[in-house]
């Protein structure tokens, strides 16, 4: 069904976004199935308050992805956020906000997992326009008019991935064109200027 196939489309961008398109379909799976890191020990169960992730791990993950998109675009990667942070040039908080997924335009959302957090790694315009910026990581998906709410927080990628397919195969059999997500974001921080 058309689900499927564009889920299926999602899901290749997920885990092979950062390959050079030189490689075969075959070596992308290979090389992004060893990618792929288990984000917790155990999976949190529906109801179970998880915590917010700490900032040094969305910035070691951040980091990691600057690493890999430097990597793939053939240039040097850009400095250290941490070691920014440290030496006192720059200051990171994490921020919310939301966004909306267009159902049309799932297969341009593009998704890798870094040190325990499932980041954004790729969006075309119109989802920029609708709220998405590479680097932030969702926390929850839903779905306007039903009670479909599920936190994303703290799951690695194929679980993260469950929850987007059944926000959108609830969407699509509710006759919503989109679904909501709230997003964590790392921000610099930054002195108001005079």
């Amino acid at each position: 069904n058309c689900l499927d196939r564009r889920w299926a489309c999602f899901l290749l961008a997920a885990n092979a976004w950062l390959l050079p398109p030189a490689r075969t379909l075959s070596a992308q799976r290979q090389l992004s199935a060893s990618r792929v890191r288990p984000c917790m020990q155990r999976q949190p169960t529906a109801g179970e308050d998880v915590p917010p992730v700490d900032k040094a791990t969305f910035v070691a993950a951040v980091e990691i992805l600057d690493r890999e998109l430097a990597k793939a675009g053939g240039v040097d990667p850009p400095k250290s956020l941490s070691e920014a942070e440290g030496s006192g040039e720059a200051a990171f908080a994490i921020g919310k906000t939301t966004a909306k997924l267009p159902l049309s335009e799932v297969e341009g959302l593009g998704l890798v997992e870094a040190t325990y957090l499932v980041l954004v790694s790729g969006v075309t315009t119109p989802l920029v326009e609708s709220g998405l910026q590479v680097k932030d990581t969702i926390v929850s998906v839903s779905v306007e008019g039903t009670e479909l709410h599920e936190s994303t927080r703290a799951l690695d990628l194929a679980a993260t991935a469950e929850r987007l397919t059944a926000a959108i195969k609830t969407a699509e059999e509710n006759g919503v064109a989109e679904i909501g997500l709230e997003l964590n974001r790392l921000v610099e921080l930054r002195y108001a200027e005079k």
